[in-house]
């Protein structure tokens, strides 16, 4: 009796990843300067400590929660810390390189409690020569393959100062940092970065922070190296594979450039704090005719932020439409929104949590 043939290949379906991270609730970081509506930020619990039960507990790193907080109190690096209440007198006590794993802190500035806010990304100010120690010179390394999962194909030029950001460049004389032709283009602001990491990448999905780990290939000192660091749950599927991720292909010049890109992925995260129609304490950019730039601290209403900073997709945390003192000339048709594969910025999966 003729059996029926067995079929020649096994179909198989790639197990789906965990979407733990989604239904975590995100840790709070407030503005003790108002009494209500003082949600500053809020970023994933992406980082695990082992509990007294060995079962993990999950939060973030206190160094990079601090130092986003402190970009966006226009560079508050040195006299800022968190707190258990408004009034900042219950200091936390987990060290920088701990672990926060409390709902909500107070984000502290001493000797101020209404601190100005930057309310976007071409409003800060690049803090050349105040960068924070522990924001090292990478390890210089050159490969063409992607910087952070090694692979050899589908590969973009990932810019770290993003292209249509080229008057925050040329305002903030960030050439300094280049080789070369030292414009936004040289080759010191490009990561080599694998299509879909390029497209999470732009998508601020995730920021590339320094922290003190081992790294499995080489020797068990720990080392402050280069690393990925998941700030959206909408990275659900990808946390449990690409955060804490070593980054290669770095160049030893490339420091300011990544510390601009953390600011820029930040910045962006404060946008509900500034729109939610309450007035805010913020700090602002302003040029003269003949291109002097001056950094401001003003009051505005909710009506006038809104106005300023309620777009969406790319330039939701973008000026609409500067506003600039009588004498003064608006630089909104020096930057226009550029559109280019190589450094595509604009998704409506910007809008994450907003």
């Amino acid at each position: 009796m003729a059996t029926a043939d067995l079929p020649p290949f096994l179909a198989r379906c790639l197990p789906q990843p965990s979407l733990e991270l989604s239904s975590r609730y995100d840790i709070c970081f407030r503005h003790p300067g108002y009494n209500t509506s003082n949600l500053l930020l809020t970023l994933p619990r992406v980082d695990s400590i082992a509990a007294a039960d060995a079962t993990p507990a999950y939060g973030i790193h206190h160094r990079t929660a601090l130092l986003a907080c402190q970009i966006i109190a226009g560079n508050a690096f040195n006299n800022s810390r968190f707190a258990a209440d408004r009034e900042g007198r219950q200091p936390v006590q987990v060290p920088l390189d701990g672990i926060l794993t409390d709902s909500q802190y107070y984000f502290i500035v001493d000797g101020s409690d209404l601190y100005p806010i930057v309310p976007s990304f071409q409003d800060w100010q690049f803090p050349h020569d105040h960068i924070p120690d522990l924001w090292p010179i990478p390890v210089a390394s050159s490969t063409t393959t992607c910087s952070i999962t090694n692979t050899d194909y589908a590969i973009d030029r990932a810019y770290l100062v993003p292209q249509k950001e080229r008057t925050w460049y040329k305002d903030n004389d960030m050439s300094r940092y280049g080789v070369g032709l030292p414009d936004i283009d040289n080759r010191v602001n490009i990561l080599p970065l694998r299509k879909d990491i390029h497209h999470c990448f732009d998508n601020r999905w995730f920021v590339i922070v320094p922290k003190i780990v081992k790294v499995e290939t080489e020797s068990a000192t720990p080392s402050i190296q280069y690393i990925t660091h998941i700030i959206s749950r909408e990275a659900a599927r990808i946390w449990p594979i690409y955060h804490n991720i070593l980054v290669k292909s770095l160049h030893n010049s490339s420091s300011a450039y990544l510390f601009a890109r953390f600011a820029w992925a930040i910045l962006f995260r404060v946008k509900y704090f500034i729109i939610n129609g309450r007035p805010r304490y913020v700090i602002q950019i302003y040029k003269d005719k003949e291109g002097e730039i001056e950094y401001k601290a003003e009051h505005l209403t909710g009506m006038m932020l809104s106005s300023k900073y309620g777009g969406g997709g790319s330039q939701a945390a973008t000026p609409k439409k500067r506003k600039f003192e009588p004498g003064s000339v608006a630089n909104d048709e020096e930057n226009p929104i550029e559109s280019s594969g190589e450094d595509s910025d604009t998704s409506i999966e910007e809008m994450d949590g907003l």
